[in-house]
């Protein structure tokens, strides 16, 4: 059901929205006119996705070479338009039947791999066994590139994929991730500054992408974009009137403590000659299909460069961030009873907090937490890692770019998500631009951590230790 827009400003802010992630509607939406003679749409395709055999036959004759590469991208269109017709039921059929048929070659590369130990000429062997080694259905995802619309598609296609959950198609998902990589490359990219001046278009796309701080009113969107605020995206050639990710940025005088303050749209803006700190407080992808594919950290880079060239007087760039895997982690903790190192008013004061959703304004359990919960995220944040690193996701993504931990701090964020999250607390990474790659080195090389006296003096003494 579509909203009535005629007054931007009087829009409603959320309307009655399909099942299908807005996104994936839009997206199919523009893919409807995909160009496929209509006369082979309805007659050889009619139970596409339904029928095993025709869509297997479908996709060989669109990876099939006969008639040239003219005649071969035009029967990928037509496997493409008749794609977006298949419920969720028929696409995962759609997608065992490239991944058991469209493959690699392996008895091929079986023999391949026992020619490269005899053979005199390795090069030539090592040639075909790198083109033996590329699945089928990999010519057939080129070849959807070039249908009109044809990077949007795949784009869906990839987000289709892993909406099905389904470990047997990990190769494809490579494959897909693979291929997208090469197209949403930095050097492609667009670095955009979105401003309440920005077409109306672009405005809902940041409402509906929006996943950290939930826009909840469109006075709640202006004040994000107020002169003291900065609001840059990513885009693409291949999706225009879109977005593929885009970050949020206040500037302030000093480190920022509580995003519920950088979000209040009755504080004061700071003058430009005032701000000495950029904080970058929410950064929200906005294609599913492109999970996995390297934009944060450009994205982040990028604005730190422009925001330096823009304002010579920012010293300062930094974070205020979430901490996902916190609470579950603390949960994991308490019923195994794995925290030996804290007393039992502290554990007390902890079960009552993940019990009681109103733990805040209980005076006592508050005083307890404002010490235990800093030194238990420093224990998190630091300690706890998978294999090398980190195992929360958005402290890996920040010392991955070569970020340090700067400051845990209690009570950051007082709405519910946070709460569920990580009790309220919240994160500074700081980007010290001198030092981004040697950091980035440290940690992605040798699991150092990198942090802030401040942080590395919470970490609580364990008995024995």
């Amino acid at each position: 059901m579509k909203c009535h827009r005629n007054n931007f400003a009087s829009v409603p802010l959320h309307c009655q929205t399909p099942v299908v992630k807005p996104s994936l509607s839009r997206l199919r939406e523009a893919l409807k006119h995909v160009s496929a003679p209509k006369r082979r749409r309805n007659k050889a395709f009619k139970d596409f996705g339904s029928n095993s055999q025709t869509t297997r036959i479908a996709i060989a004759d669109a990876i099939s070479t006969r008639g040239g590469e003219v005649a071969a991208r035009n029967r990928a269109a037509i496997v493409a338009a008749h794609y977006l017709t298949l419920n969720q039921e028929e696409q995962r059929r759609f997608f065992s039947i490239l991944a058991e048929d469209f493959g690699v070659d392996r008895p091929t590369v079986d023999n391949l791999i026992k020619e490269l130990e005899t053979s005199e000429d390795r090069s030539a062997i090592e040639r075909k066994l790198r083109s033996a080694l590329e699945a089928e259905r990999e010519l057939l995802f080129r070849r959807f590139l070039s249908v009109e619309n044809g990077l949007a598609f795949v784009v869906g296609l990839r987000a289709d994929l892993l909406a099905l959950n389904d470990n047997t198609f990990a190769d494809m998902d490579d494959e897909l991730r693979r291929l997208l990589d090469r197209w949403f490359d930095a050097g492609l990219l667009t670095l955009s500054q979105i401003s309440w001046d920005s077409p109306a278009s672009l405005l809902e796309k940041l409402v509906e992408y929006e996943a950290v701080h939930a826009v909840t009113s469109w006075g709640d969107l202006k004040n994000r974009l107020r002169s003291d605020r900065r609001l840059f995206a990513f885009q693409h050639p291949g999706l225009p009137n879109d977005l593929l990710i885009f970050v949020e940025v206040a500037l302030v005088s000093g480190l920022a403590t509580s995003v519920d303050e950088l979000l209040d749209t009755s504080a004061p803006i700071i003058g430009s000659d005032m701000a000495d700190t950029a904080i970058f407080y929410s950064i929200s992808n906005c294609q599913d299909g492109l999970a996995g594919v390297r934009l944060g950290d450009f994205l982040i880079k990028r604005v730190v460069t422009e925001l330096s060239r823009e304002q010579p007087g920012l010293k300062h760039f930094a974070t205020l961030s979430p901490i996902p895997g916190f609470r579950r982690w603390l949960e994991n903790k308490l019923e195994t009873q794995d925290l030996s190192y804290i007393d039992n008013l502290e554990i007390k004061a902890l079960e009552t907090a993940l019990q009681n959703p109103k733990w805040t304004l209980e005076e006592e359990v508050v005083t307890q937490l404002e010490v235990t919960l800093p030194k238990l995220g420093a224990q998190y944040l630091l300690s706890e890692k998978r294999g090398q690193r980190a195992i929360d996701p958005v402290a890996n993504f920040h010392l991955s770019n070569g970020a340090r931990v700067e400051r845990i701090i209690f009570g950051a964020n007082q709405q519910d998500i946070a709460q569920d999250r990580a009790l309220g607390m919240m994160v500074n990474y700081g980007y010290d631009i001198p030092k981004i790659e040697d950091r980035h080195d440290a940690y992605v090389h040798e699991g150092i951590i990198d942090a802030h006296g401040d942080v590395t003096e919470l970490l609580p003494t364990q008995p024995g230790v």
